[in-house]
C-alpha cells in the first residue's frame, strides 16, 4: 500500500537534520512512499530539503513571542496563515499521517492535521523541550523523545517513546579514511573542526579567530605544518570572521556553512562545537572526540544537559561559553593532540552511545498512528 506524509521541522539544522533522517527511514522501509516537506523561505529547511531530494512546499510560520505585545497579534495571524496553507496542502497531498520534528514551522502542519484528523507524530531532540513541542504535544498520537526523563515537560494523552535521535545513515556509514579522500584532505592532516550550528556561533567564532593572536598557538602551527583548523561561521558572521583572518589561511580555512556534515565531522580528529542534541547524536555515531561549549541561553539550559551525557561518558570536554577563551582553546587543542591515545579513546567512548536504531524506531511508533 503506497503510504503519504507530510514533513516539518526547520528553522535550524537541528530541527531539518532529523526529520531528514527520519524521510530516510520511510524512504528505506517504504520505497514507494510519497514524502514532502513543509518550511518558511527564509529557514534553512528551503535549501537543505530540496538538496536532499525531496518536495519542499513554502508555508507562512512564526515563532510567538515570549511576552505578550504588538508582536503577538502578527505572529498570531502568520499562524493562522500557515495553517490555512497547510489544510490545503493535506486535501492536496492527503497524506496517511504528518510528523514534526520542532520549530514555530510545525505549528501550521500540526494543528491542521489535528482540525482534519489526520494522525501526527512529534519528536523532540533536547532532554528540555522546547515551547513548540510542549504545546503541540496535545494534538499529536505519538511523542518520540531523545532522553529519559523528558517526559515530565508534557502534558498529553499520546504515548511518549523514548528513541534517541534519529541520525541520517551517512554518519554511520563514513569513516575518517574515505571522508578525506571525497573532501581531497590527506590522511596525515591533523583537523579541528570548528562548527557553531546553522546559525553560527559568535564565541566559537572568536575563539577560534583569536588563536592568531596567542603565542604558543603560533608556535605550534610553526612547528607543526599538518595542523588544520576548518572553521564554519555561520552566515550572519562569515564576511567579519574571513576580513578578519586574511593572514590565518596557511592553517585557518573559513567556510560560511557545511553542508556535508557528516564527511567533515568524520575527517576531523577533534571536532570543538555547541552542544545541541544533534550535534551530540551525530558525534557518537561517528565515534569522534569533541570540545563542547554550550549555548547559554538554550531553553532549559538543555544544551548543558546534551553535553554532560557525553562528558559523563568520557567522550567529550565541556568549557562554559564565557570561559571559552582562544588561550584556553589554544592550551586543551595542544594538550590533546600531544595524546592522540587520548582522542582516540574518546571517539570510541563517543561510539558507545550511539543509537542506531533510532530513525527505526520512531518509524514503527508512526505506522503504529496510522488507521
Amino acid at each position: 500500500m503506497k503510504r503519504s506524509y507530510i514533513i516539518a521541522g526547520g528553522g535550524t539544522s537541528g530541527h531539518i537534520n532529523p526529520a531528514l533522517a527520519i524521510a530516510a527511514e520511510i524512504k528505506r522501509r517504504e520505497p514507494d512512499a510519497e514524502i514532502a516537506f513543509c518550511g518558511t523561505a527564509r529557514g534553512l529547511e528551503s535549501e537543505m530539503v530540496p538538496r536532499a531530494g525531496f518536495k519542499f512546499y513554502e508555508i507562512r510560520a512564526r515563532g510567538l513571542p515570549r511576552k505578550l505585545s504588538f508582536d503577538t497579534i502578527s505572529a498570531v495571524r502568520e499562524i493562522l496563515a500557515g495553517r490555512k496553507q497547510c489544510k490545503k496542502l493535506i486535501q492536496q497531498l492527503k497524506p496517511d499521517a504528518v510528523i514534526g520534528t520542532g520549530g514555530y514551522v510545525c505549528s501550521p502542519l500540526i494543528s491542521a492535521a489535528a482540525a482534519q484528523k489526520v494522525p501526527a507524530l512529534l519528536h523532540e531532540q533536547n532532554a528540555y523541550p522546547g515551547r513548540s513541542n510542549r504545546m503541540l504535544a496535545r494534538c499529536c498520537q505519538a511523542v518520540c523523545i531523545s532522553f529519559p526523563g523528558t517526559e515530565k515537560y508534557f502534558r498529553t494523552d499520546a504515548p511518549l517513546i523514548i528513541t534517541g535521535n534519529p541520525v541520517r545513515q551517512e554518519f554511520f556509514a563514513t569513516n575518517r579514511s574515505a571522508a578525506r579522500e571525497k573532501l581531497n584532505i590527506s590522511h596525515d592532516a591533523r583537523i579541528v573542526l570548528v562548527m557553531g550550528g546553522s546559525l553560527g556561533s559568535a564565541t566559537l567564532n572568536s575563539a577560534a579567530a583569536g588563536l592568531a593572536d596567542v603565542n604558543i598557538w603560533q608556535k605550534f602551527v610553526r612547528e607543526d605544518k599538518q595542523i588544520k583548523l576548518v572553521l564554519a561561521a555561520g552566515r550572519q558572521h562569515y564576511d567579519k570572521v574571513s576580513e578578519n583572518t586574511v593572514n590565518c589561511t596557511d592553517w585557518l580555512q573559513v567556510h560560511e556553512y557545511l553542508y556535508d556534515t557528516h564527511l567533515w565531522m568524520a575527517a576531523a580528529d577533534l571536532t570543538i562545537a555547541r552542544a545541541g542534541a544533534m550535534t551530540c547524536a551525530e558525534l557518537a555515531a561517528l565515534g569522534r572526540a569533541a570540545i563542547l561549549v554550550p549555548y547559554p541561553y538554550a531553553a532549559g539550559d538543555h544544551q548543558t544537559y546534551n553535553a554532560r551525557s557525553l562528558v559523563n561518558a568520557g567522550a567529550a570536554i565541556m568549557r562554559s561559553d564565557d570561559e571559552c577563551s582562544s588561550e584556553w582553546l589554544a592550551e586543551e587543542i595542544i594538550h590533546l593532540f600531544s595524546d592522540p591515545e587520548m582522542i582516540t579513546k574518546m571517539g570510541y567512548a563517543a561510539n558507545k552511545l550511539a543509537k542506531p536504531q533510532a530513525a527505526a524506531d520512531i518509524y514503527d511508533s508512526l505506522v503504529k498512528i496510522i488507521k
